[in-house]
């Protein structure tokens, strides 16, 4: 059953990954349509509430539980977190820059989206990143009991 359970997060992390990439790529498209920062901003504060609140809570998670048990079973994947770890805080970053711009009157459309296609950017370099570090990882874990309850639920 864990192996199981293993494996569909990681197909969930994948699933979450695309989820986050298409979400951006849909604002991407709304700036490049829109000619006013101004009447753009409703609309991408929206956006930038619901994708900043489910990218923050998957690097939340993935920070507390779900890079500590593996850590405690393959304490060689540390480069590979640490660099994760670091990769959250740069997104995190990224993301509360772009919230401040869109709360500025002085934003421009081109403005927002230079600061979409950098989160973009370092987003896609992260998800790819993690995914082929932490591929071998997922397929390999076999986490504590109380890991696996905090991870997974009841297996």
């Amino acid at each position: 059953m864990l192996r199981n359970r293993v494996f569909a997060w990681h197909r969930e992390l994948q699933s979450v990954h695309h989820r986050l990439e298409k979400a951006l790529e849909d604002a991407r498209r709304a700036i490049r349509s829109g000619t006013r920062a101004e009447t753009l901003k409703p609309e991408l504060r929206d956006f930038c509430y619901t994708f900043c609140s489910a990218l923050g809570s998957h690097h939340r998670s993935e920070d507390s539980d779900f890079f500590p048990a593996l850590l405690k079973q393959m304490p060689e994947l540390e480069p590979a977190i640490t660099r994760l770890r670091h990769e959250h805080q740069v997104l995190a970053q990224l993301l509360a820059d772009f919230q401040l711009s869109l709360d500025s009157r002085e934003s421009s459309p081109e403005q927002l989206f230079r600061q979409i296609n950098d989160i973009k950017a370092v987003m896609k370099a992260h998800f790819g990143y993690e995914e082929g570090s932490l591929s071998r990882a997922l397929r390999a874990l076999d986490a504590p009991a109380s890991d696996k309850h905090r991870m997974f639920g009841d297996v």
